[in-house]
């Protein structure tokens, strides 16, 4: 997206970046801003996000503005590079770019780690850009590939990822074209998978990859015995996108509350 924006001359003249985003893509701006002639950041996030996630971005020399009470994120940045001169805005939520990297890098690096030919692949929706690059890839290389995007259940909320309402009010990139269905996983059980995933995967992920594997597992779940024999054999996965080394103390408040932790499959 910057490399784009770039050589279509965007930041000319232009000393802030302003990015609406916790999760990987504000890490990603923060380290490269200063490359494309940026000298700020400012990254605006939600005022839920962990404190250690905030230590990280703010090591990084990058100013903070955390947005509370309901108010969008996404509207709070753009306002931000409207009304600052030499600011500009970078909106992965209607970027072609955030689709055309994940359809040119992340989409074949998936097929190179499996090895081969992938049945499903599940992938947790936020921005819009991961699924529907890699879909768009899927669908063009290999068209008989599910394509199943995962999202909160509605009302919930799951680091790096939206629920239906905050999607549609937000991400205008064409994602749906791409995606073959869709699950919705509740916050606490995206939790509950995520520390499920720790015993057996390194780095350790995050709730993201938990929405993943936790909608890869309603998904095959909700198959009647004949479809579900289809996938015998084949190959199927979901996206880790994410590390869980700044969400562990988030994640044991939510669960470590006495109640049963595990979702029986």
């Amino acid at each position: 997206m910057m490399l784009e924006d770039f050589q279509a001359g965007c930041y000319e003249g232009k000393h802030t970046i302003v990015v609406p985003s916790s999760g990987n893509t504000a890490h990603a701006v923060a380290r490269l801003a200063r490359e494309f002639g940026l000298s700020e950041v400012k990254v605006v996030l939600s005022a839920d996000v962990p404190d250690s996630k905030k230590g990280t971005l703010t090591a990084l020399s990058v100013d903070i503005i955390g947005v509370g009470g309901g108010k969008s994120v996404e509207s709070r940045a753009r306002e931000i590079a409207e009304k600052n001169p030499g600011h500009v805005l970078l909106d992965q939520y209607g970027h072609m770019g955030n689709l055309r990297g994940h359809e040119f890098f992340t989409g074949p690096e998936i097929v190179r780690a499996f090895g081969g030919d992938i049945s499903l692949f599940a992938i947790a929706m936020g921005s819009g850009g991961t699924v529907a690059g890699v879909g768009k890839f899927f669908h063009e290389k290999y068209s008989s590939t599910v394509v199943l995007g995962v999202r909160p259940s509605p009302g919930e909320r799951v680091p790096g990822a939206r629920d239906k309402a905050r999607m549609d009010e937000v991400v205008t990139l064409p994602w749906q074209e791409f995606v073959t269905t869709i699950r919705e996983v509740p916050r606490k059980e995206s939790f509950v998978r995520t520390r499920e995933l720790w015993r057996w995967v390194e780095p350790q992920p995050g709730p993201s990859s938990g929405l993943a594997y936790g909608g890869l597992i309603r998904y095959l779940q909700s198959l009647e015995d004949s479809v579900l024999e289809k996938f015998r054999g084949k190959r199927v996965g979901f996206l880790c996108p994410d590390s869980g080394t700044l969400y562990s103390g988030l994640m044991s408040s939510e669960l470590d509350t006495g109640e049963g932790l595990w979702v029986h499959i």
